[in-house]
C-alpha cells in the first residue's frame, strides 16, 4: 500500500513508502518543516508543540491601545510605530479595527472559527471532569474523548467529520482543552473506600471538638503537644531513575529478593524537637547490639512479627516520659491514631499516673490528620532509600540485614526529622496553630459519595388507616445515561456550521418549527450524560456497629469503658476455655 506525502498547501510531494519507513532521500525536509501542517493520504496531523517562526501578533493589546492613543493625538503613525516598536501595518489594521467596533483583533478573532463548544460549555465540560476526579472517580482519556462526543451530540454541536466517524473526540483536542482548562493526565494513588467516606466534615469536626476542649482544660504549651505513629522499614530499597543506553533495560541490585521489615515508631512535638525512636525487630530473642549505630538515645525489642503490640506500645509511652518530665502538674498532650495497641487499660494508666493525655484520630484519617504521615515519614522514606542505595555501593557483594537498618537510618533520620518538616505537619493538621478551617469544601468532595441521612432518621409513622397516596407525573422527563464500559451509539454527524455564540441557550428547532425531541429543555450539562457519584440510601441495620470515633482515652468514662470491655472479653475467653475442656473430657 502506497501512501502519498502533501504539504500543508496540498501540494503533492512524493509517492512512496519508503519514505514513511524512513528510506532514501528527503529533498523536501525544509519544505515540510515550514509548514505548519502536514498529511498523509486524507488524514491531517497538527504538531502537539509548534513553535513560532514569526514574531507576527506577538505584540499585546495594551501596547497597541496606547500607541492608538498617540495617534489619536496628532502624531504621524509611523513616528509612533517606530517609537513603540510596533509594527506600522499592524498599528493601522488595529486603528481601522477600533473605528469600526470590532472587539477582536488578530488571531484571537481567528482561533474561533474552528471551535467546537463555546467558552462556556468547554468551562461546564472541564468543572464537570474535575469534580468527577475529587470525588476519586477520575475518567481516563478514552472516556473524556468519548463524553465530549456525546456531549456535542447531546447539545447538537457542529463536530468534525473525524469524531462522528470514531464517535470520541479527537486526540488533539483533548491535548489543547487539557492545556487550556489547567489539567493534566496523572497516575492516581490507590485509596481504600474507608479512608474515602471517613474523612468527612462531621468526623473531622468532632476531632476539632476534642482538641479545642481539652486544650482549654489543660493550657498545654506547644513544647507539652506530641503526635506518635509508627512506620515500616524495609531492608530493600526501592530501585531509582538510572541514566543508560537508550533502549536498553537497566537493572538495578538489590540486597536480596524477599524483604523484611522493621517498624519504627516516633514521636514529634510543636516545637519541632523529636524523641528518640523505638526499633521493633522479627525475632523472639532481643539483644541491645541490634540497634549499634542507630540515633543516640534510641531503643529496640523484638515481636515475633515485627509489628507494634500492647506491651511495646506502654515500653515507648516510659520512653516519652522519660525524655520530657511530664508529670500530672506538667501534663502532655499525645495525639496518635486508633490502632489496637494503642488502646489498652494499662497504657491509660500508666498515663493517668505521669499526666500524660491521650487522644486519638477518627479512624482511616490518619493521612490528613496525622502530622507525623503529613510531612515527615513521607522524607524519611526518600532519605532512607538514598542512604540505602549509597550503603551498597560502599559495601559491594555484601548483603544488608535487618541488623544494618539502625545504622542506615541514623543517616536519613535527622534529615528527615527536621524542625521546618515537623512544624509543616502540626500546621498542615490544623493542630497547632489550632485552625478547624483548615480543610475546606474541596477536601471532603469525596466524602459525598456517601454523604447520606441516617435511615433512623427518615423512618416516619405509618398511620394503618390511611390510604397510601400516588401520584403518577404526567410527563416524565427522559433519562439519559452514559456507560463507561460501553462505546456510545453511532450517530449521523451533524451539518458543520458555525458554532453558537458563547452564552447562548441551546435549542434545536424541528423542520415544523417546533422543538424536537431530547432537546426540549435546551442546553444539557455533562452532569445529564456521566452524573456525579451518590452511593444508594442506607440500609437499617437489626445489630448495629459500635462506631468508633475520635476520643480521649484517658477520660473516667473512657477509662470505665476500657474497663468493661476488657473483663467482657476476659469473660468470653473463661466461657471459651471452658467449653473446649468440656469437649476434651
Amino acid at each position: 500500500m502506497s501512501h502519498t506525502l502533501f504539504l500543508g498547501n496540498g501540494k503533492q510531494i512524493e509517492s512512496c513508502d519508503s519514505i514513511l519507513r524512513g528510506r532514501g532521500p528527503f529533498p523536501f525536509l525544509t519544505s515540510v518543516e515550514k509548514s505548519s501542517t502536514w498529511r498523509i493520504g486524507k488524514v491531517s496531523m497538527m504538531p502537539r508543540c509548534y513553535k513560532r517562526k514569526t514574531d507576527r501578533a506577538t505584540h499585546s493589546r495594551v501596547d497597541l491601545e496606547r500607541a492608538a492613543e498617540e495617534v489619536g493625538k496628532g502624531r504621524h503613525i509611523r513616528a509612533v510605530a517606530r517609537e513603540m516598536c510596533v509594527d506600522r501595518m499592524t498599528l493601522t489594521r488595529f486603528i481601522d479595527r477600533q473605528k469600526n467596533g470590532e472587539a477582536q483583533t488578530g488571531f484571537a478573532k481567528l482561533s474561533s472559527i474552528r471551535m467546537v463548544f463555546t467558552h462556556s460549555m468547554e468551562a461546564d465540560l472541564a468543572n464537570h471532569i474535575k469534580k468527577l476526579s475529587f470525588q476519586f472517580h477520575g475518567l481516563s482519556p478514552l472516556k473524556c474523548r468519548q463524553l465530549a462526543y456525546e456531549f456535542g451530540k447531546l447539545n447538537d454541536v457542529q463536530m468534525p467529520q473525524n469524531w462522528c466517524n470514531d464517535e470520541r473526540a479527537g486526540k488533539d483536542w483533548l491535548t489543547y482543552f487539557m492545556r487550556r482548562h489547567h489539567l493534566s493526565c496523572r497516575l492516581p494513588e490507590a485509596t481504600s473506600i474507608g479512608r474515602q467516606t471517613a474523612f468527612n466534615r462531621h468526623t473531622v469536626g468532632e476531632f476539632y471538638d476534642n482538641l479545642a476542649s481539652v486544650t482549654e482544660r489543660f493550657k498545654f504549651p506547644p513544647h507539652m503537644i506530641y503526635n506518635l505513629d509508627e512506620t515500616g522499614i524495609t531492608d530493600v530499597q526501592k530501585p531509582k531513575q538510572v541514566v543508560t543506553q537508550k533502549g536498553k533495560k537497566p537493572v538495578s541490585v538489590t540486597p536480596k529478593e524477599r524483604r523484611e521489615h522493621i517498624t519504627l515508631i516516633c514521636a514529634v512535638n510543636a516545637v519541632g524537637n523529636v524523641i528518640p525512636p523505638l526499633f521493633i525487630f522479627p525475632c523472639v530473642c532481643y539483644h541491645d547490639h541490634f540497634i549499634r549505630g542507630s540515633p543516640t538515645g534510641s531503643i529496640g525489642c523484638s515481636t515475633k512479627s515485627g509489628q507494634t503490640n500492647q506491651d511495646v506500645f506502654v515500653q515507648f509511652l516510659k520512653h516519652i516520659i522519660s525524655h520530657t518530665n511530664c508529670s500530672p502538674s506538667n501534663r502532655l498532650l499525645l495525639i496518635l491514631d486508633n490502632h489496637e495497641s494503642h488502646v489498652s487499660q494499662e497504657a491509660v494508666n500508666v498515663a493517668n499516673a505521669n499526666g500524660v493525655v491521650m487522644m486519638t484520630l477518627p479512624p482511616h484519617t490518619s493521612h490528613e490528620l496525622q502530622p507525623l504521615d503529613k510531612s515527615v515519614f513521607g522524607p524519611l522514606k526518600t532519605y532512607y532509600s538514598t542512604a540505602l542505595n549509597g550503603w551498597m555501593i560502599s559495601n559491594p557483594g555484601k548483603v544488608a540485614t535487618i541488623y544494618d537498618v539502625p545504622e542506615i537510618v541514623n543517616t536519613a533520620f535527622m534529615s528527615a526529622m527536621s524542625r521546618q518538616n515537623i512544624l509543616s505537619g502540626f500546621e498542615a493538621t490544623g493542630i497547632f496553630p489550632y485552625n478547624r478551617e483548615r480543610f475546606t469544601d474541596a477536601d471532603f468532595e469525596s466524602a459525598e459519595v456517601t454523604n447520606r441521612p441516617d435511615p433512623e432518621e427518615l423512618v416516619t409513622p405509618v398511620d394503618p388507616n390511611q390510604e397510601p397516596a400516588t401520584s403518577v407525573d404526567p410527563n416524565p422527563e427522559p433519562a439519559t445515561s452514559f456507560d463507561l464500559n460501553q462505546e456510545p451509539a453511532s450517530s449521523s454527524c451533524p451539518n458543520l456550521g458555525e458554532p453558537p455564540a458563547p452564552g447562548t441557550p441551546l435549542s434545536v428547532q424541528s423542520p415544523s418549527g417546533s422543538t424536537s425531541g431530547d432537546h426540549s429543555r435546551g442546553y444539557r450539562s455533562p452532569k445529564s450524560i456521566i452524573p456525579l457519584l451518590k452511593a444508594a440510601p442506607r440500609k437499617v441495620e437489626q445489630t448495629r456497629r459500635t462506631r468508633v470515633k475520635t476520643r480521649i482515652l484517658t477520660d473516667t468514662s473512657e477509662k470505665q469503658e476500657l474497663e468493661s470491655e476488657r473483663e467482657g472479653k476476659e469473660e468470653s475467653k473463661s466461657l471459651q476455655e471452658n467449653s473446649c475442656s468440656c469437649e476434651n473430657s
